[in-house]
């Protein structure tokens, strides 16, 4: 089986993802990457760079295409129509559709990138999901946009991408250890993790607003914030880094993954007070090595986590983060837990399906019938 997989936002979780697979699944992998960086012109851009810096690679004999909906796979199959006779696994991280505005940006959405994906998906033979929130955001997203087009949308476009949609979640590469208990110093209070993206649409300010009030309301804590940090970075994290000092354990992004692995094995309480979770890789690690997780009641969380650790909304978080606090100090709450039963799902046996789809695409004799057929309006 020969995969060759196209990344050009080849970093974090999309890097973790292909390497996961590449490692996990016996296959004579082709990688072609760009850096996780300037993410509008990676979808501008990086489907001619690859055809036009890459063509040796391209035109080897290949038996699946994998890109990620970061690339503008219409753009790619006219510069390079060989590999129209492929099986093209289009890959959705993310979606256009549903992703949050910027606030400075007026709520007003770039749908040029949105409707970038929706071509990308017509020329896709499979469009896989990385949840079913991811999934019906998008079929949602897309038949709400091609209402607004003046004309010439054929009717046929959504029922085509969506008779090409399965969703298949990110195969997890985690240590099948037994987490260990809470520990000491419960006069300390329990350590608060936050181990996302430092970026708007995590809602850094909502965490920030939740740590103060629990303060406020007597609350002790710890507090860990790790993640990846960007050039750009919101406001809320000098305040927390100010305000909170005094409690801060660890402060900073923790670029080797052991080191990460050791945070959050000291990790009470795992907060997520996103706007934008199309997966949620960062909570089920977290989870995996023992933290109790606290999660918003929307985006993909329902499909990971049961209702005792989802929170209604962004006011009750603070509430929750006291409750949680006391109830440790006090000796009366088990935070750190072994919770592995929630993550199972997604290591090995998600691998497991990622290696039966790509190996039943192999197995598919080339030919023009790999090519995206569409249907005729009535």
């Amino acid at each position: 089986m020969k995969i060759l997989v196209l990344d050009p936002f080849h970093g974090g979780s999309h890097a973790q993802f292909v390497t996961t697979l590449a490692a996990g699944i016996d296959a004579d992998w082709t990688t072609l990457s760009l850096p996780a960086r300037h993410w509008k012109w990676r979808m501008r851009g990086s489907a001619a760079w690859f055809a036009t810096q890459h063509v040796d690679a391209l035109r080897q004999d290949h038996d699946v295409l994998l890109t990620t909906s970061m690339l503008a796979l219409g753009d790619l199959i006219g510069l390079c129509p060989q590999l129209a006779r492929l099986p093209r696994v289009l890959y959705f991280h993310e979606n256009q559709l549903a992703y949050p505005v910027r606030p400075e940006f007026s709520g007003e959405r770039d749908h040029h990138f949105a409707f970038t994906q929706i071509l990308s998906g017509l020329a896709a033979t499979h469009c896989v999901f990385n949840s079913s929130y991811n999934l019906d955001s998008f079929l949602a997203g897309a038949e709400t946009l091609l209402l607004r087009m003046p004309d010439a949308v054929a009717p046929s476009w959504l029922p085509d991408i969506r008779g090409r949609c399965r969703v298949l979640g990110v195969p997890l590469e985690l240590p099948d250890e037994v987490p260990v208990g809470d520990g000491e110093d419960r006069h300390l209070g329990p350590i608060v993790l936050w181990n996302h993206r430092w970026e708007y649409d995590k809602n850094p300010a909502a965490f920030l607003t939740g740590l103060r009030e629990a303060r406020a309301a007597g609350a002790r804590f710890r507090l860990i914030v790790c993640g990846q940090r960007f050039r750009k970075c919101p406001p809320a994290f000098d305040a927390i880094e100010s305000e909170f000092a005094d409690c801060i354990v660890h402060w900073g992004f923790a670029a080797d993954r052991g080191a990460y692995h050791d945070l959050l094995r000291r990790a009470h309480i795992a907060v997520s007070t996103a706007d934008h979770e199309f997966f949620g890789v960062a909570m089920l690690e977290a989870t995996h090595f023992g933290a109790r997780p606290l999660v918003p009641n929307r985006l993909s969380y329902p499909a990971l986590f049961p209702s005792v650790y989802r929170y209604a909304d962004d006011t009750s978080i603070g509430g929750e983060l006291t409750r949680l606090c006391r109830s440790w100090e006090s000796g009366r709450t088990t935070l750190r837990d072994d919770r592995r039963a929630l993550t199972r799902p997604h290591t090995a046996p998600c691998l497991d399906a990622w290696r039966s789809f790509l190996s039943e695409l192999a197995a598919t004799p080339c030919g023009p019938n790999r090519v995206a057929s569409y249907t005729q309006p009535r």
